[in-house]
C-alpha cells in the first residue's frame, strides 16, 4: 500500500510541471528515453517485480498484480513524467546530442550495459554496507554511552 501511495505521489509531483514544455520538446525527450534503453529497463523492472510478487503463472492474484504493476512501471504510464525529468535536466540541444550518441555503436553498448552496471553497483554497495556494519554498530554504542 505504501508503494502505491509513493507511486501516486511521485507521478502527481511530476505531472504538475508537465505542461511547461512544448509538445516537440516532450517528443524529443521521449525519443531519448527510447534511445537510451529506459523503455527496456522499465520492462525488465516490471517483469522482475511481477516474478517476485507472483512467481507462478497460475497464481490467481497474478492478473491483479500485473495490472497494478503496469500502472507503476509501464513505459506508457511513466514516459511523460520521465520526459519531464529529462527536460528539467537537459537543453533541447543536449537531448539531440544524447540521442545521436545512443544511436552510435558505443551508445547502444552503453544503453545495454547500464542495467548490468547498475545491478553490479548495487551489489558492491550492499556488500560494503554489510562489511562495515559492525564498525557502525561499535561507533554507535560508543556514542550512546557518552
Amino acid at each position: 500500500m505504501k508503494f502505491a501511495i509513493l507511486c501516486a505521489a511521485v507521478s502527481l509531483s511530476f505531472s504538475l510541471t508537465a505542461a511547461e514544455y512544448s509538445a516537440a520538446d516532450r517528443a524529443l525527450a521521449i525519443e531519448l528515453l527510447k534511445a537510451d534503453g529506459t523503455e527496456q529497463v522499465l520492462d525488465q523492472t516490471f517483469n522482475s517485480a511481477l516474478t517476485q510478487m507472483s512467481p507462478k503463472d497460475s497464481d490467481p492474484a497474478r492478473p491483479v498484480i500485473e495490472r497494478y504493476l503496469k500502472k507503476c512501471f509501464s513505459f506508457e504510464v511513466l514516459k511523460e513524467d520521465l520526459a519531464t525529468i529529462y527536460l528539467d535536466n537537459y537543453t533541447v540541444d543536449e537531448l539531440k546530442g544524447l540521442i545521436a550518441f545512443y544511436r552510435t555503436p558505443l551508445g547502444r553498448k552503453k544503453a545495454a550495459a547500464d542495467p548490468r552496471i547498475g545491478a553490479a553497483t548495487a551489489k558492491v554497495t550492499s556488500l560494503k554496507i554489510q562489511e562495515n556494519l559492525p564498525l557502525l554498530q561499535r561507533e554507535l554504542q560508543k556514542a550512546l554511552k557518552k
